[in-house]
């Protein structure tokens, strides 16, 4: 094993114990108390603005929302049918290093609360990537999503995670409907119906536009000397996990094709199973040849003699001499294995013989068993 993959190892374990107990909350109090302490402009100067601008689009406007760590401001609307003045806009927010989200409301996104092992926070997306096949009539490739922890359960040892999946084609379009005030957009977040965001980003890395904050970039100095050599360890473990990653996913499809080859095989068993049962319950619910020539011979009389017996599927035909022809049939109606017995065509006498020549007909008698009775015909 890699010396990065044994680190991470180690490493993971810790993580999820801390997020398990309550010193991060403590830290975030004690950070927040300390700055208190400190001068107005130098706490803003430590803490930054972290100013947004969102746009939120309303039928043929677009609503300007300036947000920052002292609240919402609506800046403005702007009719979105008006090129010219999106133009101007575009150019105007561009010369300044605030980027632009996207909001959206939350009846365009699919949300899923979904309960998963605590195992799973340090790898949350790629476990999401799995469920989306699963949750949503989507792929991952369809989508855009993002999850965010809702709580943590110590006792069970599960996560509550909450999916957002946001379809491409319908983030196309809300893209295309705001024109040029789109491009460069850093993220979208989603509104609720109560007025709050949901801090997320459904936004495609590969389409986010990253501005740099002036007091983040003096922040980012000072720490690049501190983080140098664990941003490498993190790049190693990137790549390891990648490899993991694909080695996973490859196993998947295999165990996939091979689970979609032991269903046709079943399928197919199931198929043979149900064929046969059919087959013998229709030879148990029909007499035998053997049954039907004793019961034919003990009820005809001596002086009847047959010259052809044939039985087609159901159907029997007699063609014989006898003295008396029509007494025959009332002889067979008797018969458990015979139905419906009638003579066929007209009695012709014989003067060689002195009998008369019939042909009489009838039908085997068919009585399915009990426990075929119900079951679908195949």
């Amino acid at each position: 094993m890699p010396a990065a993959d044994r680190l991470s190892t180690l490493l993971d374990p810790i993580a999820l114990r801390l997020a398990r107990t309550s010193l991060p909350a403590r830290w975030r109090e004690a950070s927040a108390a300390l700055l208190s302490l400190l001068p107005a402009r130098l706490r803003a100067l430590v803490e930054g603005d972290d100013q947004r601008l969102f746009l939120l689009r309303q039928h043929d406007e677009v609503e300007l929302v300036a947000a920052g760590r002292r609240g919402d401001t609506v800046l403005g609307r702007l009719p979105l049918d008006d090129a010219t003045v999106l133009e101007d806009a575009r150019h105007r927010l561009d010369g300044s290093a605030v980027p632009r989200w996207l909001l959206l409301p939350v009846s365009q996104v699919l949300r899923r609360t979904l309960v998963l092992p605590a195992a799973a926070e340090p790898r949350l997306r790629e476990v999401l990537a799995f469920e989306l096949d699963r949750q949503t009539p989507f792929s991952a490739d369809q989508v855009s999503f993002h999850g965010r922890v809702l709580s943590r359960d110590a006792a069970t040892q599960q996560l509550g995670v909450e999916l957002l999946v946001l379809p491409r084609s319908r983030l196309d379009a809300e893209m295309l409907a705001l024109g040029t005030l789109a491009d460069d957009l850093a993220g979208v977040d989603v509104v609720g119906d109560d007025g709050r965001r949901l801090d997320v980003n459904l936004l495609p890395e590969s389409r986010r536009q990253h501005r740099q904050d002036p007091v983040r970039r003096l922040n980012a100095a000072l720490a690049a000397v501190a983080v140098v050599a664990l941003f490498a360890t993190l790049l190693l473990t990137l790549a390891n996990r990648r490899e993991v990653r694909d080695d996973f996913r490859a196993q998947v499809e295999a165990a996939t094709a091979e689970a979609r080859q032991a269903r046709l095989l079943r399928n197919q068993l199931q198929v043979s199973a149900q064929a046969a049962n059919f087959l013998a319950a229709t030879r148990a619910s029909r007499p035998t040849m053997l049954e039907v020539l004793d019961d034919i011979t003990r009820r005809i009389p001596d002086d009847t003699t047959l010259d052809k017996l044939s039985i087609n599927d159901d159907n029997l035909v007699m063609v014989g001499h006898s003295r008396a022809a029509p007494a025959l049939v009332a002889l067979l109606q008797e018969s458990p294995l015979l139905v419906e017995p009638a003579l066929s065509g007209a009695v012709q006498a014989d003067p060689r013989t002195g009998r008369d020549r019939f042909t009489l007909a009838a039908r085997i008698a068919v009585q399915a068993p009990p426990e075929a009775a119900d079951a679908p015909r195949p």
